[in-house]
C-alpha cells in the first residue's frame, strides 16, 4: 500500500489548482483511475480553508492516505478555535456561496472536523474504493489429486 503524502500550499487563490493537481497526480501514481469526486472535494475544501479557514499569513495542508478501504483526504487550516466550526447549510437557488459543504456531504462516504494542534482544525473525508482489478488467470482444468493407480476404474 502506498504511503500518505502531503502538500502545503500559500493563501491565494493560485493554490486551489495546485492542491488539485497535487490530488490528481497523487491518486494517478497510486493507480486510481476515477478521481472525480476526490478532486471535486478538494477544490471546495481547499476554497473554504482560504475563504474561511485561514488568515493571509498562513495557507493550508493537503494530506491524502490509502488505507485498506479507500482513500482519506484532510485540510489542514489556522482557523481561530474560537470561530464556530461549518456545517452544511441549505443554499438559496440564487445564492452563488453555501454548497461546499452540501457537495462534500454528497460525495465522500464520511466526512468530520476534528481540532489541529497548536491551532486550527482539520477537515477529513473518506472515499471509499475498490482496489484495481487483479488480470485474471487463464482457466486450468483440475488435475486429480488422487494418483492414478489408487483411483477405482470407471466401470
Amino acid at each position: 500500500m502506498p504511503e500518505a503524502t502531503q502538500r502545503f500550499f500559500d493563501h491565494q487563490p493560485e493554490s486551489v489548482k495546485a492542491a488539485r493537481d497535487f490530488a490528481t497526480r497523487t491518486l494517478t501514481a497510486w493507480g486510481l483511475d476515477d478521481t472525480s469526486d476526490i478532486r471535486l472535494v478538494v477544490s471546495e475544501l481547499a476554497t473554504n480553508a482560504l475563504a474561511h479557514g485561514s488568515d493571509a499569513e498562513h495557507g493550508f495542508l493537503v494530506r491524502l492516505e490509502p488505507d485498506a478501504d479507500g482513500i482519506r483526504l484532510e485540510v489542514h487550516d489556522s482557523r481561530n478555535p474560537l470561530q464556530p466550526q461549518p456545517e452544511p447549510v441549505i443554499s438559496a437557488p440564487a445564492d452563488e456561496t453555501g454548497r461546499g459543504l452540501v457537495i462534500v456531504t454528497e460525495l465522500a462516504g464520511r466526512w468530520g472536523i476534528e481540532p489541529r494542534q497548536p491551532r486550527g482544525k482539520i477537515v477529513w473525508t473518506h472515499f471509499p474504493t475498490t482496489p484495481p482489478a487483479l488480470p485474471s488467470e487463464p482457466f486450468r482444468a483440475c488435475e486429480p489429486t488422487t494418483p492414478a493407480s489408487s483411483r477405482p476404474e470407471r466401470p
